[in-house]
């Protein structure tokens, strides 16, 4: 019997999958020029797009939960695709330095990757609090949990792609 948990890797990778992401999310991070960035905004509104109906599902709201949810919701997803644009640029920074990387540079993209990590976790404590004024903190938890779920699984299939810091 599947566990909620592989069910829910199993539906993000299946989804993942069928919208064609997983090759298509390393190109468009190795992309240079105009096309990219429009290549990135069509990947992330699709992400987007599945990742409330994925989160629909699992949440089961009640209609005044949903009423309650789904703004708060657009919000935060407003403030992550900010942090996910300095994210995308470190990553980028990182595809086209990590050959030649000296200890500065090296220190540099170290700084950037905690800046990042350290914005979202502001972020999702800042909404936390802001779901626990409208949903009962159990509900906002589960959300929490579901959209960590998901960004740990978003990070494995980058951190794929990544090669190693040469010695």
């Amino acid at each position: 019997m599947m566990t909620r948990t592989a069910g829910l890797v199993t539906v993000f990778t299946v989804t993942m999958a069928a919208a064609g992401l997983s090759a298509p999310l390393q190109a468009v991070l190795h992309a240079e020029g105009r096309d990219s960035g429009s290549d990135v905004e069509l990947l992330r509104a699709d992400v987007r797009t599945k990742k409330m109906e994925m989160i629909a599902e699992r949440m089961q709201f009640t209609g005044k939960e949903a009423d309650a949810f789904w703004p708060l919701y657009r919000q935060y997803e407003v403030e992550l695709a900010a942090i996910n644009d300095k994210k995308i640029a470190v990553i980028r920074d990182y595809m086209a330095s990590h050959d030649n990387l000296d200890g500065a540079r090296a220190k540099e993209l170290a700084q950037s990757v905690f800046e990042v990590d350290q914005m979202t976790l502001d972020l999702r404590k800042k909404y936390f609090q802001e779901l626990t004024g409208v949903l009962s903190p159990k509900t906002a938890v589960r959300f929490l949990q579901i959209e960590r779920r998901l960004q740990q699984l978003v990070d494995v299939q980058l951190a794929e792609g990544f090669p190693l810091i040469k010695k």
